[in-house]
């Protein structure tokens, strides 16, 4: 593997944006902004001049954060798919550059115009945190977050850029930085080390400033940590999965892109259940209602209900191209493969992820039996509507998966708009039977989607055997969904006729 100073990559992209006239205009610009923002800062707060310092400084930070993280995104998010619009990607693959190669090149060198500016600003905003009375080591603790959010977000930019084939620099920008945002809020919640896939509770905590009161201790299976601690973990343990799609797609042309293996989706959801306990706070867990507490049944249909959503994800991760699903068809009726075939249907595969994610439940509740009884998680209850959710899925796994192998343009966004055609369509008709009473709208409900197995009441599920009498309409649709893939992927190549 090249040094990155060395990668061609990290090299093209260096002397590209960092050519002398726009190197010195985006100094100069860099320094012109801390001026202003020192004169804003002065004139806001000139009675105290450490009051000042802290001002200065902790506006032109917010500044460096927000613009590098953006930079980042925006310019990593557009790498591959601006590559394909230019059709300069088809001579990047064929270099001699290993994806890994290429990714490193990327990842260090699209971005290389905000670390230039924030290497420019950076000894202002040292010397301000220093005179503003932070410590040398909260300043570098402050930069360590940069740099690593720098990282993170470029990785997530460049998997995002992988995956499309036009690029939209606000949009991707804003596709990475406000999901990240909003994890802020969970630092109040029963799962507040999660809060540190946001940057801001770290920083804040570096600073000591914030409300003690609103946030909760951030715990990783059990322990109390920092939130410093939880940022790096989560960015390196997430990352660490990009990077694996990364290596695993980058040379390949965007439909033909499998972020993971069949096996590797199955980890992916393992290892989203074992964050999901892992940073669980057990002492706000309890057996009494609470505005700040979680009961153990509701913390099984919280785990459950975020299982159903990963199952239709990866089986969107893991749909197979018609040529490779017509092979695996061929040499499954030989009995050469079975069923759990890196080429095969997805359905057996969003089956073991669901047994995974249902055996981590148990062992969770097997883990804090000296709090809570196992009769406290309700675990059948969150086994029925795990079966519920993981039926709807396959169905709608292989209607999309059926769509890849019809003639349609891009079959996984027409996919997406009739299946959310399908669910709003059941909401009218529910909502237009509720005139007739609340009964017959939540029969329309159980039938025809899987929400209608949630009861409100208590966080518990209402076995009505209307939703079984739905489950057995989804597997006929499910029969009749793999009859429609069966007929089109049997059919035989027809060969173009030459007239003589």
């Amino acid at each position: 593997m090249l040094k990155f100073w060395r990668n061609p990559e990290f090299v093209r992209y260096a002397r590209a944006e960092l050519r002398a006239p726009r190197a010195i205009t985006a100094g100069l610009l860099a320094l012109v902004v801390c001026a202003l923002v020192g004169l804003s800062s002065w004139a806001a707060e000139h009675e105290k001049i450490q009051m000042f310092f802290k001002l200065f400084h902790g506006w032109l930070t917010g500044l460096q954060f927000v613009f590098a993280a953006f930079w980042s995104a925006s310019t990593c998010g557009q790498a591959i798919s601006r590559e394909r619009e230019l059709k300069t990607f088809d001579f990047l693959r064929t270099t001699r550059l290993t994806p890994t190669e290429i990714m490193i090149g990327k990842v260090t060198g699209a971005p290389i115009l905000a670390y230039f500016v924030v290497a420019c600003t950076l000894p202002v905003s040292l010397l301000t945190g220093i005179w503003a009375g932070n410590s040398p080591l909260a300043l570098l603790a402050v930069y360590v977050l940069l740099v690593v959010l720098m990282l993170f977000v470029s990785v997530v930019g460049l998997t995002i850029s992988m995956v499309l084939e036009k690029s939209s620099t606000a949009v991707g920008a804003l596709l990475i930085l406000l999901p990240m945002t909003a994890f802020y809020s969970l630092g109040a919640t029963q799962f507040p080390g999660l809060a540190g896939i946001s940057i801001l509770p770290s920083i804040m905590e570096v600073y000591g400033v914030g409300d003690a009161t609103d946030f909760h201790i951030p715990t990783i299976f059990g322990l109390e940590t920092s939130y410093f601690i939880a940022t790096l973990l989560l960015y390196a343990a997430l990352g660490a999965w990009l990077v694996v799609m990364l290596r695993r797609n980058l040379k390949k042309d965007a439909d033909q892109v499998r972020l993971l293996s069949r096996w590797g989706a199955v980890g992916f959801a393992a290892f989203l259940n074992v964050l999901f306990y892992a940073f669980l706070d057990p002492k706000m867990m309890s057996l009494s209602s609470g505005y700040d507490k979680i009961q153990p049944q509701g913390l099984a249909i919280v785990a459950v209900v975020l299982n159903g959503l990963l199952f239709l994800l990866l089986g969107i991760a893991t749909l197979t191209p018609q040529e490779r699903l017509k092979v695996w068809w061929r040499r499954r009726a030989a009995r050469e493969e079975g069923y759990f075939s890196e080429f095969g249907l997805p359905w057996p595969w969003l089956v073991a992820a669901a047994l995974v994610a249902y055996g981590m439940l148990v062992a969770e509740a097997a883990g804090l039996a000296a709090s809570f009884s196992l009769k406290d998680w309700q675990l059948g209850r969150a086994g029925y509507l795990m079966l519920v959710l993981l039926v709807f899925s396959i169905r709608d796994v292989l209607f999309l998966q059926w769509c890849a192998v019809t003639k349609m343009k891009r079959p996984l966004l027409k996919g997406l708009l009739y299946l959310s055609l399908y669910y709003i369509a059941s909401t009218v008709i529910a909502a237009v039977a509720e005139v007739a009473g609340n009964k017959f709208a939540e029969k329309v409900f159980q039938l025809t989607t899987p929400f209608g197995a949630l009861f409100t009441d208590n966080l518990g599920l209402r076995a009505s055997p209307l939703v079984f009498v739905g489950l057995l309409l989804q597997l006929g649709a499910v029969f009749l969904v793999l009859r429609a893939i069966h007929d089109r992927i049997s059919r035989p190549a027809q060969a173009a006729v030459v007239s003589p």
